[in-house]
């Protein structure tokens, strides 16, 4: 089961504790498209991008957790948020999840170690428990989606949409009369 073939094509579904078991290992590049919910976020078109991802499924043999690592990498254009224009923004992130099949098992993890829950249901009437199964890609991008940032912007930039006001001498604004004077003046002339 292990890959590590640059031309082939990252597996979408697949079975986490199968193939942590097995040692599989997966590098190349993934064309950001496939990404659908990065995609849209993107200023421009998508074609030219792809994400360098690094993977790895292993079985921790102590403890018997399966362990999610990656690195992913790749450099998109965002929108400014001052200026409007495309900034590029690299969006990094390195993986260590554990993968486990029941909750009861986090007990057994470090207390700051990451962990997702993939929950194998028992199976009513005496049936085998079914394996899960996960998308791979999607997994990836929840990760991504993590460190994009929530308004990217150019180091310094000028926003040109604004436009630049002059403000003329305005004229000083008409002098009212304090309403407490007023309800003074005429308690003052009800008193006499």
């Amino acid at each position: 089961m292990s890959v590590n073939n640059l031309t082939s094509q990252l597996p979408t579904h697949i079975e986490p504790f199968k193939w942590a078991e097995q040692g599989f290992k997966w590098s190349g590049e993934v064309p950001l498209s496939r990404f659908k919910r990065i995609a849209p976020e993107v200023c421009g078109s998508i074609d030219q991008h792809s994400v360098q991802v690094d993977v790895r499924l292993y079985m921790d043999e102590y403890q018997r957790i399966a362990w999610l690592d990656a690195s992913l990498a790749v450099i998109v254009p965002l929108t400014c948020q001052r200026c409007l224009e495309p900034v590029d923004t690299p969006l990094t992130t390195q993986i260590h999840i554990a993968l486990l099949k029941y909750e009861k098992q986090a007990e057994r993890l470090d207390e700051d170690a990451d962990f997702i829950v993939l929950g194998v249901e028992r199976v009513e009437h005496g049936g085998a428990p079914e394996a899960p199964v996960i998308d791979l890609a999607e997994l990836l991008e929840d990760e991504l989606l993590l460190t994009m940032p929530l308004s990217p912007r150019h180091d310094s930039c000028e926003n040109k949409y604004h436009e630049i006001v002059e403000i003329e001498d305005e004229p000083e604004p008409e002098k009212r009369d304090n309403p407490f004077e007023v309800l003074a003046n005429l308690k003052g002339k009800l008193d006499s």
